[in-house]
């Protein structure tokens, strides 16, 4: 079912749901990118990388606490006719973008906290809250995090392709839904 995009009115998300995708969208590839290339710091930048990293994490953990909460207070605006499939594919597709997008960061910070690291925040720093356990202990933990920061980059390029083909292919309104106007 192809429409054409001039004849739909597309309503579109309103600003603060906007703000708070692009937002995490940017933060989540700032942190990937940083988690991937923080071995090639210089060792003097190293702990100031690890340091932005965490509280990048921590940031996306606090903007999807307030996205849900934004999701529940705010209605979306309606979803354009859609086959059955497509729709339950669009459900899937974001409760485990949203799922993953808080298992990579809670993952993150349970590995800092079980390798006995604080979390400097510029302003105020959060003291360690154990001592370090033991790498074999810590090991499987960061690996888990890579994996779900891995999962959930593959996901969101799915999400981006899926909307670039809505707006490309079926020629919807999908990806002007959540464009500032």
């Amino acid at each position: 079912m192809t429409s054409n995009p001039a004849s739909i009115p597309t309503a579109s998300y309103d600003a603060g749901a906007q703000f708070l995708h692009w937002s995490m969208a940017a933060l989540i590839t700032l942190a990937f990118v940083l988690g991937l290339t923080i071995d090639a710091f210089p060792s003097g930048w190293k702990a100031g990388a690890i340091e932005a990293h965490k509280a990048i994490g921590l940031a996306l953990i606090l903007l999807l606490a307030t996205r849900l909460t934004w999701r529940l207070t705010h209605r979306p605006p309606p979803l354009e006719p859609a086959p059955r499939l497509m729709t339950a594919a669009a459900h899937l597709g974001h409760a485990a973008l949203y799922g993953l997008m808080l298992l990579a960061p809670v993952i993150g910070l349970v590995y800092a906290i079980k390798r006995g690291q604080g979390l400097d925040l510029g302003l105020f720093s959060i003291p360690p809250f154990a001592a370090p356990a033991p790498r074999a202990e810590t090991r499987p933990i960061r690996e888990w995090h890579e994996w779900a920061a891995y999962a959930l980059m593959l996901l969101a390029g799915v999400h981006a392709l899926a909307a670039l083909w809505h707006h490309l292919i079926r020629k919807d309104g999908t990806l002007r839904r959540m464009l500032p106007r």
